[in-house]
């Protein structure tokens, strides 16, 4: 069934994450959005031109075929690319948008900038750079050491620009002392070189978490991936919180449908494994999702585990419309779950309006609901970002302008947030 699931993308949700968070960092400071990982799985190009619409600063994706595909379908603004990238075909649209001013690239080390030096000799151009720093995320970028020396080497080439300078926090949602010990690395930087930063550079440090923590480390741009879509706050842990990311609205929603409903004894195993028994007369409902489309493997309810897993079933009453959260219950298989509609339904042998083609919500827009995407990362033991990018391409992918409804976070996300 090509149209039993649907991941809907509520680009006014979008739309209003982007000008709230513009607020929060007001108007001296850039917003990049990173829309690497197609967007987190949700459609780059459309979500890069939604955000364009909404007049961002700068857009950030991590390898050169991510901003090739940008370019291609013509997405306005200017965009950065992450990953250290060595050469640049001539034929390759890439190409178009560095001699147009619109490629920025990352600096990661004294090698790599030797590589960007032979492309801007090679076709000419001056290349918008950014210095990535290693202040304690001892992944990408440069040492505090090296930094002096490739700031005074890209500030003495004529076909070099030093359109930023950044960092990048490895623990900003949960660890408030190591993100101030990173930000006091990267500010000695700033100071020390400060006669080798124009006053057009930006300086970038913050990621979603940081952003929503405090303003001082906004610096002169920030970096948001999956704030614009409208998480944020769920994830963070103790320390300081700017309120306003509250108001952050949920642009996802993953739906299904019933296929399948039937009637099982009390003491019938469900699933593979055999890892959940019916403690009751119930009626299971089937929905043609699994762990082949990106739904996490260990949601369903065992013998052992409660539900981890909730779905929201939408069924249809006599004159009513009426909503009700089931668990997944057995084994999630590669491409169906098992649900446990006898609560709903009211009894075992009335489907209680549940029926085949019965609407299933698989991810909401409602934050204080069970499955929505932070709480059901958390269960799962992954985070709200792999969440969204396990989603599998086969899976339709729809957009919308709708007035969305402001959902706040629940007493337990807030409290775990404050």
């Amino acid at each position: 069934m090509h149209s039993a699931s649907v991941i809907d993308v509520n680009l006014s949700a979008v739309q209003h994450n982007v000008r709230l968070l513009q607020q929060i960092i007001g108007p001296d400071c850039a917003l990049c959005p990173i829309v690497k990982a197609d967007a987190y799985g949700l459609g780059a190009v459309r979500i890069a031109k939604t955000l364009t619409a909404c007049g961002v600063d700068l857009m950030a994706v991590y390898t050169p075929q991510e901003a090739t595909a940008l370019f291609a379908a013509a997405v306005g603004g200017q965009i950065l690319v992450l990953m250290p990238v060595r050469q640049i075909p001539r034929a390759d649209e890439l190409y178009r948008g560095l001699i147009c001013g619109r490629l920025h690239l990352t600096v990661h080390d004294g090698e790599h900038l030797d590589d960007l030096i032979r492309v801007a000799d090679r076709f000419g151009v001056k290349i918008p750079l950014h210095l990535e720093i290693d202040t304690g995320m001892s992944r990408g970028g440069c040492s505090v050491a090296e930094a002096p020396t490739l700031l005074e080497r890209i500030g003495c080439h004529e076909r070099l620009e030093l359109a930023g300078l950044f960092t990048h926090f490895a623990k900003a949602e949960v660890d408030a002392a190591f993100t101030d010990r990173q930000v006091g690395r990267f500010d000695r930087v700033l100071a020390d070189c400060a006669h080798l930063i124009p006053p057009a550079c930006r300086i970038h440090a913050a990621n979603s978490s940081a952003t929503l923590r405090s303003s001082r480390y906004h610096k002169s741009m920030v970096r948001i991936g999956m704030a614009w879509a409208g998480y944020g706050l769920e994830w963070l842990e103790g320390g300081e919180v700017i309120l306003e990311g509250q108001n952050l609205q949920p642009a996802v929603t993953w739906e299904s449908r019933i296929i399948q409903t039937k009637t099982i004894e009390s003491g019938t195993p469900v699933g593979y494994g055999s890892r959940w028994t019916a403690k009751r007369r119930s009626l299971i409902g089937l929905v043609p999702v699994g762990y082949a489309h990106g739904y996490p493997l260990h949601l369903g309810a065992t013998d052992d585990r409660p539900a981890w897993g909730m779905v929201r079933v939408l069924r249809k009453l006599p004159e009513e419309t009426a909503t009700g959260f089931v668990p997944v219950v057995g084994a999630v298989s590669m491409d169906q779950i098992t649900v446990d509609l006898t609560e709903l339904a009211g009894s075992s042998s009335d489907t209680g309006g549940i029926e085949v083609g019965t609407a299933v919500e698989l991810i909401t827009a409602d934050a204080a609901a069970p499955n929505h995407v932070p709480t059901l990362a958390r269960a799962a033991g992954t985070i709200p970002h792999e969440m969204l990018c396990r989603l599998h391409p086969r899976i339709r992918r729809t957009y919308q302008f709708a007035a969305a409804a402001v959902h706040t976070l629940s007493a337990r996300a807030t409290a775990a947030a404050g």
